[in-house]
């Protein structure tokens, strides 16, 4: 995918959170299920009660409550967002100790973009799936590899609606979408695609569901260990797919 390409879809995610933050913060209260094994997975490690976490993509900040809610209280929560707007509602959740970055992981390096230092828990939800093109997917998930500290972890989530077939109803056809010549698509990837969002449906967003041979390839060429995976029917049969490495 070629670099315009991929601007004009991380354009339409950028206005699509900046036109539509509130509706999608008030639909976004609730944990994922699939957490509860990350929470489980971290008690299994040593509990951790002075936690240091880059929450990558944050959005309105429910990672960060949801660890305080498990026991697993924040040293310090670093949360870093694309959106303003969606950060200014992960303020309002007054969670002690965090801080918020406005940071654009898929526009430029995600090495310049994402924040230095080490922490013990790094974490990439709900975010995979609006990346455009494997290249710049491989590249954010090796930089925040770079970020996992000695004894920590890295555990990102992709989302696999297609798995359900959950996906096909709310499906926009690229020639439906105004700004469509903006995107040559031959420069598409497989997985690439339009949803509709919405009770109205009237938003859409760009997302790619990453099949299996591409989570694969995706693993290989991280340099983490792999200690758990799983999979989370995270609500109205959205299904995700879970991935822990330790530090390599």
């Amino acid at each position: 995918m070629d670099d315009a390409t991929a601007h004009a879809l991380n354009a339409l995610n950028l206005a699509f959170y900046r036109e539509r933050a509130d509706e999608f913060d008030a639909a976004r209260q609730r944990p994922w299920r699939g957490w509860s094994q990350l929470g489980a997975l971290l008690r299994e490690r040593g509990g951790a009660r002075d936690l240091d976490v880059l929450d990558a993509g944050c959005g309105n900040g429910r990672l960060g409550a949801f660890l305080a809610a498990e026991g697993h209280p924040a040293r310090r929560y670093l949360g870093i967002d694309a959106s303003p707007e969606l950060l200014a509602h992960a303020r309002a959740r007054a969670l002690p100790g965090a801080e918020y970055r406005v940071a654009d992981l898929v526009a430029g390096d995600p090495e310049q973009a994402l924040p230095p230092g080490a922490f013990s828990l790094v974490a990439l939800f709900g975010v995979l799936h609006h990346v455009p093109s494997q290249a710049r997917r491989r590249a954010l998930l090796a930089a925040l590899q770079g970020r996992v500290a000695p004894e920590g972890l890295l555990v990102f989530s992709a989302w696999q609606a297609d798995a359900a077939d959950r996906g096909e109803p709310r499906r926009v056809a690229w020639e439906d979408w105004e700004p469509a010549s903006a995107v040559d698509p031959a420069q598409l990837e497989p997985g690439d695609c339009l949803l509709a969002w919405g009770a109205g449906r009237d938003a859409v967003r760009y997302c790619h569901f990453a099949d299996d041979p591409e989570l694969a390839g995706l693993l290989a060429g991280l340099a983490g260990r792999q200690v758990a995976a799983w999979s989370g029917d995270d609500g109205r049969g959205w299904r995700n797919r879970y991935f822990a490495l330790a530090r390599a």
